[in-house]
């Protein structure tokens, strides 16, 4: 696995490349408590999980995890799940929390961010 970090719109965003399982676990949960938790906190998190090939009970400890962490008003988004990730997020429920958004692509999740920012600034 190989974790990228970066931002959009002032969002933190991890990169998830490879697969996000028991054995590559940890390196992506220190990843996310240090976007949740480091000196300057986030309320929300973005994880681009595109080329992420293979998501196991370890990689959706994670995303749990990573939820659990984030203030009640803030969200977790998930960027570009492929079909097999996808499958995992459906059939264990995650897809239907309530904070937690989806985008197919980061230039998706950029668009709406910016949409969103217009809307709280008109």
């Amino acid at each position: 696995m190989n974790l990228t970090e970066g931002a959009i719109d002032g969002i933190p965003l991890i990169v998830i490349e490879g697969d996000l399982d028991q054995s590559s676990k940890q390196a992506a949960r220190d990843a996310v408590n240090e976007a949740l938790t480091g000196p300057f906190p986030s309320q929300s998190l973005l994880i681009d999980l595109t080329d992420c090939a293979f998501l196991d009970s370890g990689g959706l400890s994670v995303l749990l995890s990573a939820l659990g962490q984030i203030p009640p008003d803030g969200w977790l988004g998930i960027i570009g799940a492929s079909a097999g990730t996808n499958r995992v997020l459906t059939f264990t429920g995650f897809l239907d929390h309530e904070r937690v958004r989806f985008f197919s692509s980061p230039s998706d999740a950029a668009a709406s961010l910016a949409r969103e920012k217009r809307l709280f600034q008109a």
